[in-house]
């Protein structure tokens, strides 16, 4: 099993001491073409809001108030409340008139983009392993969607719900990636000192920031995103394959 260790200067759990696993999505557990899927979903989502805004306008719009969202630090406020009350500003409607909109599109028309994904060949391995271990499963993709949203793309990765004790959606998070509150109101949420916690993604940045919260991190290179400038930290590192052997075996 090739797996790089890199020390940090902080005391490392043994991977036998680990209770939960953190996992992300997509391009860790489900092979997304992030840029088609991201085109595709602005253009299905816009159509819905012809009457107010141009496709231009509404993508400047939704990315704003998701930059605002990302970016709150107030406890008080899930992500979900934060959103929409940038948003409904941005584009002149309440939310009372974009919800059963929101609802429709997601029940209707965000199934068809799973043409951009299919399921990681691995991704059973891990999820097996983790609770062959009986280790706590949270699924740690940014919650900057709603739940409907990301219980979709969950199942293009071939699982559901009842795999994973928490599911991180805009509804019930308060914090987004790349914010160390995030990783921190998780182990809050699962009672799990951050220390006991290992954090497996794909993203430099957005992934492995779950260190300044205490935890381990690995790195999935499957489909690694690099960010600019930054230059990756981690405790390991290697693919979904190596993942699933490396939990499977605590050493």
């Amino acid at each position: 099993m090739k797996i790089t260790l890199v020390v940090k200067n902080r005391n490392m759990s043994s991977n036998n001491n680990y209770k939960a696993l953190l996992i992300d999505l997509d391009g860790t557990l489900l092979d997304l073409d992030i840029q088609q899927f991201i085109d595709a979903y602005i253009d299905a989502l816009s159509d819905r809001f012809t009457k107010h805004l141009d496709k231009k306008d509404f993508s400047e719009q939704l990315f704003g108030a998701i930059s605002v969202m990302v970016k709150n630090d107030d406890p008080g406020k899930s992500n979900e409340e934060v959103f929409y009350e940038d948003f409904c500003l941005r584009i002149g409607l309440s939310e009372k008139e974009i919800k059963p909109v929101a609802k429709d599109f997601y029940d209707n028309d965000f199934p068809r983009l799973s043409c951009w994904a299919r399921a990681h060949p691995q991704a059973s391995a891990v999820i097996k392993a983790a609770k062959d271990r009986n280790l706590t499963l949270v699924l740690a993709t940014n919650p900057i969607f709603p739940a409907a949203a990301i219980l979709e793309r969950l199942s293009w990765s071939g699982f559901s719900e009842k795999d994973f004790t928490l599911i991180t959606t805009m509804e019930n998070m308060h914090f987004c990636k790349p914010r160390t509150e995030y990783y921190s109101e998780i182990a809050d949420i699962i009672n799990c000192p951050p220390e006991l916690c290992l954090m497996a993604g794909n993203d430099t940045l957005e992934d492995l920031i779950a260190a300044t919260a205490g935890m381990d991190t690995y790195l999935v290179d499957d489909f690694i995103l690099e960010r600019d400038g930054i230059e990756p930290a981690y405790d390991y590192r290697g693919s979904l394959k190596e993942l699933a052997a490396f939990l499977a075996d605590p050493g």
